[in-house]
């Protein structure tokens, strides 16, 4: 599949709260109390309730710490899908964790166990 499908459901995050954030080389994956989690191998963006950037993926040496913990404990509360280059999720406190596909045709995401792959 080449980009994101504009059908794309993602309302059974509605209402997940993040447990865990895994934090990798090549990855980030985001788990969900329901069992739902997201893996992540392409860019992505994390801002605040006024669009400020707080921390976004990088391929280089990174001068601060990731910012990602702040997802911790965080319910989905809105999904957006911009079809066929991202998604967003919008969180308790204002925050917003967009996830940016890949144009080179490699796997950029996917959701389990819901069985998506982008």
């Amino acid at each position: 599949m080449k980009g994101i499908p504009a059908d794309l459901d993602l309302a059974t995050l509605h209402g997940a709260e993040v447990v865990q954030v895994c934090l990798g080389l090549w990855q980030v994956q985001l788990c969900f109390h329901t069992g739902v989690s997201i893996s992540i191998e392409c860019d992505w963006e994390l801002v605040d309730e006024n669009n400020r950037l707080i921390d976004c993926s990088s391929d280089t040496v990174r001068e601060q710490p990731f910012q990602l913990h702040l997802l911790l404990s965080r319910v989905v509360v809105a999904t957006e899908v911009s079809s066929p280059l991202s998604f967003s999720l919008g969180f308790t406190g204002g925050l917003r964790f967009r996830v940016l596909v890949r144009d080179d045709g490699n796997e950029s995401f996917s959701i389990q166990p819901l069985g998506i792959i982008v």
